[in-house]
Formats: structure tokens, C-alpha cells, sequence
């Protein structure tokens, strides 16, 4: 009758960095930066040429629902063999659905295999439910308080001790 509920059904599968998945790197993060922010000259080449991540020895997993890639996220090394979560993003249909927990998820092993004691994430203060998810997954605010990578946007930063 219409009045119901819409129940949608996703089967979200993880999976990592290939050249094929790549442009959706760019596409998903470009898509939230842009609504609010701008591209900053330290994320250009980055979002342009995700293998450069790759290449520095990090990592990137895609978020599939079938062909669709709906979210992705990444891991930068940082000095003394641990890592920062960057350039998570999840489709704006798709929110609220537990994609970001299972991007964290999957990074937090990717970086505990890789031998990282701590992991590191730079935000925005605006961006509430990405806050929310980083706290819920026990995450807390770091001991440095500033942009490694030279972001305006990013005020607020947290840490977890995983090794």
C-alpha cells in the first residue's frame, strides 16, 4: 500500500585496491569533500592517482553491493610502522547502513596484520557521524592535535593503541 517501510537489501562484500576499482577512490571522497570543502593540493594526487598509496605502502578496500561500489576507504603508513584511516567515504544512499563499520573494521585488521601499533584519523569536527563511528570503534583523541598532511579542515583527531 505505500505506507510501509522501504527494507532494502544489500549484500556488502570487501574487497582491495585494484587498477579497475581505483576511479572510485577519487569519485566517492571527491563527492563529500566537494559538498562542503575543497580538494587541498596535499589530497590531489592522491584522489587523481590512488595507486600512489599503494606505492607508499598503504592499502585501499572498496565497499561492493553486487557491480556497485558504494563506499572505500584507506591506509597510509605513518613513521614507526603504524598507520592512518584516510578517505573514507560511503555513498549517500547507503549511509546508515553499517558500510562504514565494515570499511573500519576491515582497515583496523589490514593495519594490525601489517604490524601497526597505533592507527591514527584526521576529520572534520562537522562530519558528526563519521566522529561517531571512530569513538563507537574506541577510538580517542590523540595525543597530537594537528593535520599531518596540512588539512584547514581537519580539527579534530583521534588515536587507538592496537599493538
Amino acid at each position: 500500500d505505500g505506507g510501509g517501510k522501504l527494507f532494502i537489501k544489500m549484500s556488502i562484500e570487501i574487497v582491495e585496491f585494484t587498477l579497475e576499482l581505483a576511479p572510485h577512490f577519487g569519485r566517492l571522497n571527491r563527492a563529500w569533500i566537494e559538498k562542503d570543502y575543497a580538494i587541498e593540493p596535499p589530497e590531489e594526487e592522491m584522489l587523481a592517482r590512488p595507486v600512489s598509496v599503494i606505492e607508499r605502502g598503504g592499502g585501499i578496500i572498496f565497499a561492493r553491493d553486487g557491480a556497485r561500489v558504494v563506499g572505500t576507504g584507506g591506509l597510509e603508513p605513518l613513521p614507526e610502522g603504524n598507520f592512518e584511516i584516510i578517505k573514507m567515504a560511503v555513498e549517500p544512499d547507503c549511509r546508515g547502513l553499517g558500510i562504514g563499520q565494515l570499511l573500519i573494521e576491515r582497515l583496523m585488521a589490514m593495519a594490525i596484520k601489517r604490524g601497526a601499533t597505533w592507527v591514527r584519523i584526521e576529520t572534520a569536527s562537522a562530519l558528526a557521524p563519521a566522529n561517531g563511528l571512530y569513538r563507537k570503534n574506541g577510538f580517542g583523541l590523540a595525543r597530537e592535535q594537528h593535520s599531518l598532511h596540512g588539512y584547514s579542515r581537519a580539527d579534530m583527531f583521534y588515536e587507538k593503541r592496537v599493538g
